[in-house]
């Protein structure tokens, strides 16, 4: 009887919410996929795992977490922010899901690294005359405020500084460059597959570090 070869590639867990599972791409275009590739450019193979749900909310991703633990990944991308900015989750809502997370990964011997969300006042702004995006361009919950707005954008650095995580401040960054192009979908959110490969070439480098020597 044949032996079966066990995958002995570290395991790398993208954890997020539409971002990081691909929305809108082929699984082959996703970030997680990208990040192998990305990853073995630079002399490393790591198995790195989708666990991104679109829609999903930091408390949703909470829910999740045992699946994730499941997996025993050496290392974490934690990416959970835009859907509760868009769905007015209580900033201690999110923060205090984030904070679980980190936790639990920690104390399974993860090494993790954040990706926050960055928001803004002016954000929502329904274009019902291009059919194209109607429906695409989020309504202002109830909560979202200036107040909100300013307590939200603090929420993945303060938890970055209070746990010493590496930290990207906002997941999209690396796609705003304005002589970047072609870098979104329509909805001008989720990267489109240019731009998941351009993020995926970004993060690796910095994820290298808290894999395994």
């Amino acid at each position: 009887m044949a032996e079966t070869r066990r995958d002995e590639r570290p395991v790398l867990a993208a954890y997020g919410d539409s971002l990081v599972a691909g929305w809108g791409l082929l699984p082959a275009e996703a970030l997680p996929v990208r990040l192998e590739a990305e990853f073995r450019k630079l002399g490393r193979e790591v198995d790195v795992r989708n666990f991104g749900a679109s829609g999903d909310t930091a408390p949703d991703g909470l829910a999740r977490l045992a699946e994730v633990l499941e997996a025993r990944p050496c290392a974490v991308l934690l990416e959970f922010g835009a859907n509760d900015c868009y769905q007015g989750v209580p900033v201690a809502e999110t923060a205090s899901a984030l904070e679980e997370m980190i936790l639990a990964l920690r104390a399974s011997n993860a090494r993790i690294f954040l990706a926050g969300w960055r928001t803004r006042s002016d954000l929502f702004k329904p274009e019902f005359d291009d059919p194209d995006l109607a429906g695409l361009v989020p309504i202002a919950p109830p909560l979202f405020n200036e107040e909100y707005v300013e307590r939200f954008n603090r929420v993945h650095s303060d938890l970055a500084a209070k746990h010493g995580l590496p930290l990207l401040p906002h997941i999209l960054d690396p796609l705003l460059d304005p002589e970047l192009d072609d870098m979104f979908q329509a909805d001008g959110v989720h990267p489109s597959a240019a731009g998941a490969q351009r993020l995926a070439k970004t993060l690796a480098p910095l994820l290298l570090p808290l894999l395994p020597a």
